[in-house]
């Protein structure tokens, strides 16, 4: 097992705890948060740290997993490293591709890995889709379309560019572009159209994808109080495949299985267990028992940067109305 330290407890923050908790990989466990309220109430066998300083002090621990604003990702990442610590940072890894550049510079000194939490990977249904994808049942993949639809915007930092980095696509956006890019693979070419680039609440992208297939992705905060629309479709040319989202389910806007297929006029029901938080713990177990291995991160710090490539790009597209290449990096 191996010492981790929690910093922030805020709602996701919260579903990390119990992972931990519940890890064969974790431990001890030592946590950390600005509001001594919130750490009062959160505490059970863990460890409590007044400071992050304090936390970093403790000698027993060696994980730091970071659920804090996204602007806070970069310097207390950098922090940790400096120490020696391994370092799990929740979506998205920062707030542009040079703090994770810089963040996986400071690593690759330390020696020392950088995981991201993209927690929508261990959701089953996902995982199932690949896997059908990856063995041909749906035939040829020709297009993937992912659609999202939240009833009002989130409050706090979250609704605050400069402490979350942009939009709508900094924050619930982020989960659809590496499910994308782990259903089409890697992406080419970004192009994209926002109400209002880095403040978006409207946004629709297109994705060229390496293998030839095109993916899109709408999204937008205008919809009705309460609604949380999170679903895939991708088109196969022998099947076609549906997907509701861990989110939507969790949320309660969708039910029944969560993974659908449609092949010659039948649509066939997968099961599969449709879990948003079991998907984050099984996340944040699968990091902490990589260290424990020695092994790489199953999402890497190099991972979480391709995606903030692709927002970038995105962005970049938004603004100058041009297709933007990802390239190689």
């Amino acid at each position: 097992m191996i010492g981790v330290g929690l910093v922030g407890l805020g709602e996701i923050g919260q579903v990390h705890l119990t992972g931990l908790r519940e890890s064969e990989h974790a431990g001890p466990v030592s946590i950390c948060d600005l509001d001594a309220d919130l750490v009062a109430r959160s505490v059970g066998e863990e460890r409590v740290a007044a400071s992050f300083e304090e936390l970093l002090a403790d000698d027993d621990i060696s994980v730091i997993d970071l659920c804090l604003p996204h602007h806070l990702h970069a310097p207390y990442a950098l922090q940790a490293i400096a120490s020696g610590r391994h370092v799990l940072l929740e979506k998205p890894m920062a707030m542009t591709v040079a703090e994770c550049d810089r963040i996986l510079a400071a690593a690759n000194g330390a020696g020392v890995s950088v995981g991201v939490s993209h927690n929508q990977l261990f959701y089953e249904p996902h995982r199932k889709l690949a896997g059908m994808l990856a063995d041909g049942q749906l035939g040829a993949l020709r297009a993937i379309r992912a659609r999202l639809a939240i009833g009002g915007k989130y409050g706090a930092w979250r609704s605050d560019p400069e402490q979350a980095g942009g939009g709508l696509l900094m924050d619930a956006g982020v989960h659809r572009l590496y499910i994308l890019e782990l259903l089409g693979g890697r992406i080419r070419a970004v192009t994209a159209s926002m109400d209002n680039p880095g403040r978006e609440d409207l946004y629709s992208i297109i994705l060229d994808f390496e293998s030839g297939a095109i993916g899109t992705v709408d999204a937008t905060y205008h919809g009705p109080t309460g609604l949380f629309d999170d679903q895939i479709e991708v088109v196969g040319t022998e099947a076609i495949a549906r997907v509701a989202g861990c989110e939507a389910l969790f949320e309660r806007f969708a039910a029944g299985p969560a993974l659908l297929t449609w092949r010659d006029g039948t649509w066939t029901e997968h099961n599969s267990a449709d879990d948003w938080t079991g998907s984050v713990k099984a996340s944040v177990d699968a990091f902490c028992a990589a260290v424990v291995a020695g092994t790489k991160p199953p999402v890497s710090g190099a991972d979480g940067r391709r995606i903030m490539r692709v927002i970038e790009a995105a962005y970049e597209s938004a603004e100058t109305g041009r297709c933007i290449e990802i390239g190689k990096d």
